[in-house]
């Protein structure tokens, strides 16, 4: 039998995903057995799971040599509505004798079983379409069987195919069960292995059809001469120095651990020696940041410690990342558009061992969200470093430990958390409720050790509190500053509006911004500009919010800071002499009362109780045991009543701790993502005076670029009567009432609202 005239792609040669079946299969049966070969499997698993990988591959298209499949490729378009994975199906279930794990992959790796939701099979794909199809396709019908040993011959299967005289026109009672989420969970099987068959065949499918599965990276050993810290000479020369006495520990620390150590000791490292103390073949590394920014920052470095090839970043904004890397090298949008498309999209799933993700991407799967599927293998026996996370957001925390605590359990992943700022509490809930009340789980840096004294005895700022008073009221102190020194200036406010007000105050001095109210296009660039390597050309101030207590490698002379919680101020001082060199300490002034309102934004409880503690320490020199303990008081009776109530609802989480009996193989709770994403409540938008620059880069194919126009605003910047709108995907939300200015960010304009979509 001719197998060559039947195409898996499109039927137009120019097309880059043109392709025939045949050739379509060929490469997904090598995507599956380099896919396999990269998993952390044992010997014995490898075998099983290669075994059935190959054979799901061999089959599961072969529905596309139906006619009406095969039509709608010429057309280019949907001529006649058809399911070629359910025919696939039909012939394995009428002909062949394969597990039903199998045919269950087999049956769903394109869509979900048939429930509420996208992208979900129909309770007439699954049954009455099934008829009219084979009544359509009579002559493949009378030929079935021929047809089945003759594919089974082209890629060397053995399966053994069954003489059926009178193969069925519906599909069987346990598949058809299993393929309803309503009956699905009444069936006898291994419910959590349909769900791995399934995202392993997705996996290399996907793989196939993109044709990288040559490229699939080789998994790499860490080596401790990849690890060793680097301090820059006068002549800015990199030079390697010694490890300190704590990050030797954990070199030679198994198993799960947190390390509880100061900014800027060398936490990058320690992560790192941990995970050269832990990994073992072909296992996977999860590397945990809070925010997008120092995500891209960690994946640059990383790149160069396990080689670009193997390194990915995972977040919501990954698109622009992947984009900007793309258009450096090919200086072609469209094909950069495509490039980027691709990364993310093997971001998501099995193709990198290396991925730098925020916590909601891990988050996501633990709640079912699309690809938990995929994760089963890409977590399995995984390392996950957690680098620093908020305990003022209880919620989140709560979240954060229960599917860590889930990680470890379901996944066999190993965890390191780490952080300058776990206060006495939640440090001992971790304990308790991760690792079993071990406290010697824990790791510090030792003041016994020279090495380590050093960076917990450093002195690298002096308290300046200034009670009842906001920033506003030291204007003139920090103009004289600017006039008759060379220091450089940060100021970190509490909200975006009071961040642009100071920027006009400070106007002459050419500040740079940094602030969620900028689009993606321009805060890459102050991003870049705050972070250059050569450091003249960084700016000399720096107006910010909360945005600067990401991992960003900047360092100020001095600060003037609105008053937070302790855990987030922390992160704010360690953006000042950050690695405690300067002569002598650097002032941080801090100011009890904020320009702008931030009870939306933290709890007011943690504010104040934060402000008496420090103010307990004003006009001393800080050493990081002040900090520690200055945290720890804050922190003394624990969360509030509120914060508590929201860590149980999110440590608690039904979908979580009962992962294993709540699952649905073939599903995913659609809801998860938005959820997830929009938890700030923060809209994207598109402000009126960019609607031109917006639409003339979609009308030159720059979709990405047109898309790193929007900003997030919250739903009430917006009237009230468009709020119900602004969810609607189908369209682009131009707000007239909100305008961009470069380096300042979106503003509010005084005029009446008016909202158009395009």
């Amino acid at each position: 039998m001719d197998f060559s005239v039947y195409k898996a792609k499109s039927d137009d040669p120019t097309h880059a995903l043109c392709m025939t079946l045949e050739e379509h299969t060929r490469r997904v049966i090598r995507a599956a057995t380099e896919l396999v070969n990269r998993l952390p499997f044992t010997q014995t698993e490898r075998t099983e799971w290669l075994e059935k990988a190959i054979r799901c591959a061999v089959w599961h298209d072969l529905g596309k040599i139906h006619p009406s499949f095969q039509l709608n490729l010429r057309k280019g378009t949907t001529v006649v509505s058809i399911r070629h994975e359910l025919i696939s199906l039909w012939f394995c279930e009428q002909f062949l004798t394969l597990p039903i794990d199998e045919l269950f992959a087999i049956a769903t790796h394109h869509k979900g079983i048939v429930s509420d939701g996208f992208k979900r099979l129909s309770f007439e794909e699954i049954g009455t379409d099934l008829s009219y199809h084979l009544t359509e396709d009579s002559k493949s019908v009378n030929n079935a069987e021929e047809i089945v040993k003759a594919w089974a011959i082209l890629f060397d299967d053995t399966s053994p195919v069954l003489n059926n005289l009178s193969p069925a026109t519906i599909y069987s009672h346990e598949i058809s069960n299993l393929l309803m989420k309503d009956r699905q969970r009444n069936q006898p099987v291994d419910w959590l292995q349909l769900a791995r068959m399934r995202g392993l065949l997705m996996a290399a499918d996907h793989i196939g059809s993109a044709k990288t599965e040559c490229d699939l990276p080789v998994w790499k050993r860490l080596e401790l001469t990849d690890l060793y810290p680097t301090i820059s000479t006068e002549s800015k020369q990199l030079v390697r120095t010694a490890f300190r006495p704590f990050q030797i520990r954990m070199q030679e620390f198994k198993g799960d651990v947190i390390l509880h150590a100061p900014t800027g000791s060398g936490k990058t490292e320690a992560a790192l020696s941990w995970v050269y103390a832990n990994q073992t073949e072909n296992v996977r590394l999860f590397y945990i940041l809070p925010y997008t920014a120092s995500i891209n920052a960690m994946v640059r470095r990383l790149k160069g410690v396990y080689g670009k090839e193997r390194v990915t970043a995972l977040h919501s904004k990954a698109l622009d990342f992947f984009y900007e890397e793309a258009i450096n090298e090919t200086n072609n949008f469209q094909r950069s558009e495509q490039i980027a498309r691709n990364k993310r999209s093997a971001s998501r799933e099995l193709f990198y061992p290396v991925k730098v993700a925020t916590l909601h991407q891990v988050l996501k799967h633990a709640l079912h969200g699309k690809g938990w599927d995929m994760s089963l293998f890409d977590y399995h026996n995984a390392l996950f470093i957690v680098d620093e996370f908020h305990t003022y957001d209880a919620h989140l925390t709560g979240m954060m430990l229960a599917t860590l605590k889930w990680l470890k359990h379901f996944c066999n992943a190993k965890i390191l958390l780490m952080s300058a700022t776990i206060p006495k509490f939640l440090l001992d809930r971790i304990i308790t409720e991760l690792f079993d009340g071990d406290k010697l789980r824990i790791v510090r840096p030792k003041a016994k050790e020279p090495a380590d004294a050093e960076i917990l005895k450093r002195i690298r700022h002096k308290l300046v509190c200034h009670p009842q008073q906001m920033i506003s009221n030291s204007l003139s102190q920090i103009t004289t500053i600017l006039e008759e020194s060379k220091k450089t200036v940060l100021i970190i406010v509490n909200n975006v509006k009071s961040c642009q007000e100071l920027a006009k105050a400070f106007a002459k001095y050419e500040p740079k911004l940094l602030h969620g109210g900028f689009h993606r296009e321009e805060r890459s660039e102050i991003e870049k500009a705050i972070t250059a390597s050569d450091k003249s050309k960084r700016p000399r101030l720096l107006i910010a919010t909360q945005a600067v207590e990401v991992s960003l490698d900047i360092d100020y002379d001095i600060a003037f800071i609105e008053n937070a919680p302790m855990d987030a101020l922390i992160q704010r001082f360690g953006r000042v002499n950050r690695a405690g060199k300067r002569k002598k300490p650097s002032e941080i002034h801090l100011f009890e009362q904020s320009i702008g309102n931030t009870k939306r934004i933290y709890d007011e409880a943690i504010v104040k109780e934060t402000w008496r503690v420090l103010s307990t320490l004003d006009s001393q020199e800080l050493s990081e045991q002040n900090l520690v303990d200055a945290c720890d008081e804050v922190y003394v009776n624990g969360y509030t009543d509120e914060q508590e109530r929201n860590f149980q609802i999110g440590f608690t989480h039904d979908r979580i701790a009962n992962f294993e009996t709540s699952f649905f193989a073939g599903d995913w709770s659609d809801w998860v993502e938005d959820v997830i994403e929009k938890s700030n409540l923060k809209i994207d938008i598109l402000c009126h005076n960019l609607r031109c620059e917006f639409e003339k880069r979609r009308a030159e194919g720059r979709y990405i670029e047109a898309s790193q126009l929007f900003v997030q605003v919250y739903p009430w910047e917006c009237p009230k009567e468009y709020q119900n709108k602004l969810e609607d995907k189908q369209n682009t939300l131009v707000a007239t009432n909100l305008k961009y200015d470069s380096g300042i960010g979106y503003q509010r304009i005084e005029r009446s609202p008016d909202f158009n979509f395009l």
